[in-house]
This record gives C-alpha cells, sequence and structure tokens, in this order.
C-alpha cells in the first residue's frame, strides 16, 4: 500500500459556511477525540467522488487533532477490471464469479494487509469493495474498523453479495449513503447514513476571477454567447452518456446554437472508462457543438467549475447512482440541475423547486427546455439549491457526521 500526502486545510476558513452550533459541536467532538489515530484506505488517490472528498476531510480531521493517514492499496490492472465488475454487479449488473476471480482478489487483499500492523490505528475507515477483504488477512488489533461503502447495494447480484458479505462480519460499522442501499442480511449491525459533500473552498466550487472564467472557457473550447449545457461524471454506462447526447439531439431541433460539454476523468481504479470514452465520441461523430473532454487533455477542477457556471442546465442523468457530487457542484453555483431519479440525486434535487428528476430521455428533453425557456425559472431554481447545498452538503457537515461515528465507536 502506498500512503497519500495531502494539503493542510484549517477549519477556520470554513467558518463563514457553518452555522455557530454546528461550529460549536465540532470544536467539542475534536477537544474528545483528540489524538485520535486514523486510518483511511481505498483504492485511488485521484479521480472520482471518494478520493476527492479524502483530499478535505483527511486534511480538516488533522486540523481537529486527530492523527490521520490515508493509503491505497495496490494491485495488478486485473485486479481493477474485476473490481470494475464487482462494482457494477453490485449494483444489480448480471455476471459470474470464478474461482480464478476469487483468487486474485484474495491473493491482493492479503499482499496488501502485510502493510498493517497491530496497534497502529483506533479506527480504520475502508472504503468500497476494493480494500474490503483486508481485515480477513491483517492483524489489526484492537482497531474499530469501517465499511463505507459508496454505491447502492440494495438491489445486487446475489453471488458477488455473498463473496463480499463473507468479509464484512470482520467490521464493526458500516457507512451508508442511505441505509436503504444497505443490503437485508448484510453482516454488519451497526448501519450509519452519512451522505457525502462538496468542498467549497476547492478549486472546482470556489468563485473564479475573470481571468479564470476567460482562460477555463477557451480551455473548454465553447463559444461565447450560445448557451451550454453540460454532464459532469466518469465515463460508465450507469451514468448514460449516450441518453445524454440523445436529449441533446432533440433539443438541438429546438434551440440551433446549442453546444453540450461531457467532462470525464478518468481513474486509475476504472478500467472500463476508456471504452465508454471512445464509445461517445464515435456516437457523438462530427458534431462539433459537442464536447467530450477528460483530464487527460488538462481539463482540471478549474474548467470543471467555470463549465458549471457557464451553463444554463448541468444534466446528471444517471441510470443508477451513489449520490453524484456533479449536482451538488451544480447547485453550489446555482445552476439549476436536471438528474435522474435514482439513488442519492433525489436527496439533493427537490422536483420543481431546484431542478427536475428524470426518468427517461423524453423527460430530460421536456425539463431542461422548460429551463432553456426560462431565464427567471432558472434564476429561482439556481437560488434554492444554493441553499439546500449550503445547509446540507457541505464539507463540514460531512466532518460533524464522521466525527460523531468515532466518538460512538471509541465509547
Amino acid at each position: 500500500m502506498k500512503t497519500t500526502q495531502v494539503q493542510r486545510k484549517s477549519l477556520k476558513d470554513y467558518e463563514p459556511f457553518i452555522e455557530s452550533d454546528l461550529l460549536e459541536s465540532i470544536l467539542q467532538l475534536s477537544s474528545e477525540l483528540r489524538g485520535l489515530r486514523v486510518l483511511h484506505v481505498n483504492a485511488t488517490s485521484f479521480g472520482g467522488g471518494v478520493a476527492e472528498i479524502l483530499h478535505t476531510l483527511i486534511p480538516l480531521m488533522k486540523d481537529c487533532g486527530l492523527t490521520v493517514d490515508w493509503k491505497v492499496i495496490d494491485a495488478p490492472s486485473q485486479f481493477f477490471d474485476l473490481t470494475k465488475r464487482m462494482h457494477n454487479a453490485l449494483q444489480g449488473k448480471e455476471d459470474r464469479l470464478s474461482d480464478e476471480d476469487r483468487n486474485l482478489f484474495k491473493n491482493v487483499s492479503k499482499d496488501n494487509a502485510s502493510f498493517i500492523k497491530p496497534g497502529e490505528y483506533d479506527i480504520a475507515v475502508i472504503h468500497d469493495p476494493q480494500p474490503v477483504g483486508l481485515p480477513a488477512f491483517a492483524d489489526f488489533g484492537s482497531c474499530r474498523l469501517v465499511w463505507r461503502c459508496h454505491i447502492d447495494t440494495s438491489s445486487p447480484n446475489r453471488v458477488f453479495w455473498d463473496y463480499l458479505n463473507g468479509f464484512l462480519s470482520y467490521y464493526n460499522a458500516a457507512v451508508f449513503t442511505l441505509k436503504d442501499y444497505a443490503k437485508d442480511g448484510i453482516s454488519i449491525d451497526k448501519i450509519y447514513e452519512i451522505p457525502p459533500s462538496i468542498d467549497p473552498l476547492s478549486n472546482k466550487n470556489r468563485e473564479l476571477s475573470k481571468e479564470e472564467m476567460q482562460q477555463a472557457l477557451r480551455k473548454l473550447g465553447i463559444e461565447s454567447g450560445k448557451p451550454v449545457i453540460t454532464q459532469v461524471s466518469r465515463f460508465d454506462p450507469w451514468k448514460d452518456p449516450l441518453g445524454v447526447v440523445d436529449a441533446y439531439r432533440k433539443l438541438k431541433e429546438r434551440f440551433r446554437e446549442l453546444q453540450l460539454l461531457l467532462i470525464g476523468s478518468m481513474a486509475s481504479d476504472d478500467p472500463e472508462g476508456w471504452k465508454i470514452y471512445e464509445d461517445l465520441l464515435r456516437y457523438s461523430g462530427m458534431d462539433y457543438d459537442i464536447k467530450v473532454l477528460s483530464n487527460f487533455q488538462n481539463i482540471s477542477d478549474i474548467e470543471v467549475n467555470a463549465a458549471q457556471r457557464v451553463s444554463k442546465v448541468v444534466l446528471q442523468k444517471s441510470l443508477r447512482e451513489g449520490f453524484a457530487l456533479t449536482v451538488s457542484e451544480a447547485m453550489w453555483k446555482k445552476t439549476p440541475v436536471v438528474g435522474g431519479n435514482v439513488g442519492g440525486i433525489p436527496l439533493q434535487i427537490h422536483h420543481g423547486i431546484n431542478g427536475y428528476l428524470v426518468e427517461s430521455v423524453e423527460d430530460t428533453v421536456e425539463y431542461t427546455g422548460r429551463i432553456l425557456d426560462d431565464p427567471g425559472l432558472a434564476k429561482e431554481m439556481g437560488n434554492k439549491g444554493y441553499e439546500i447545498v449550503k445547509k446540507d452538503f457541505l464539507s463540514t457537515r460531512h466532518l460533524h457526521q464522521y466525527l460523531q461515528l468515532f466518538r460512538d465507536l471509541t465509547n
């Protein structure tokens, strides 16, 4: 396993976004937990929402007086092919688990477990399926173990779930975005509900200067003065990028100058992303008003920030979803969102209030068109979305819930 370094952050910088009673509770919990030794383990230090969240939460935990390490498992590419299949199967996709798959998963878990030393940590938070097997082969001593599952496992492929569930009996608690995501019969007694969050001070979410906006829009290659709609997500079939293109093409019949941005990030634990990216390029064809962009084209957080700000509508047309941080990101910038009525998206979008929930391409066309037609409605929805995120989906709320979890486990 490799240790990931994080930049320093100060809770004081976040005080403008924190209600006084929440800040007081965070400071009280920090006093109680000072010196607590915490380990986070996941599959990648960049790309995707988990890594993004940890790059904020871990520095804030440290600023609260905790001693926190972040380790990333080391594995061959075949392992990440398997865990991507496992990810899809846990969301219900048909697949089979061979003896070769089981041996590969066991061997990678065993190899990474050798880096764990008994007595080194008080709490370990293991994120998602990739490192879930570590406790079966590592001696964590008296360390309390938490499995943080970022996906919806309520209706999984049974074979994959049974295999995964065999490792969960080692854990003292599990954290899901929604308790309903936990499959009946899970081998963990304590289930906590903690939704993800966005960092209002990160490059992806902070205010941009005029010069930064202009430079970012040039990199995105969009024409100023023409309306833009955007979807930001991994290149993943569950995000339905081809359905987004279908919706754009129907909208283009009415809004002749409409432009579409499809921005994705490639992560080391998601080998399927390249295939989806290539399929999307073919599907988009020679329409120069569609831009398919990624971090490998030097599209960074600043460009994503600018895209979400300049867009008339941000889409998140997911078919299955854990949470979709991009929804809160767009709402924080007062941009209305049209999103799939799945997973954690309805936690963020209140239908008809700050955006719309959709079930199909036709729904997406109807509601996106409604916002494009009515600037007054777009502004009203944007303002309401901002207030929802400020109240419920910022890093400070997320930090507070983790501190409460740690206190529960240590008590």
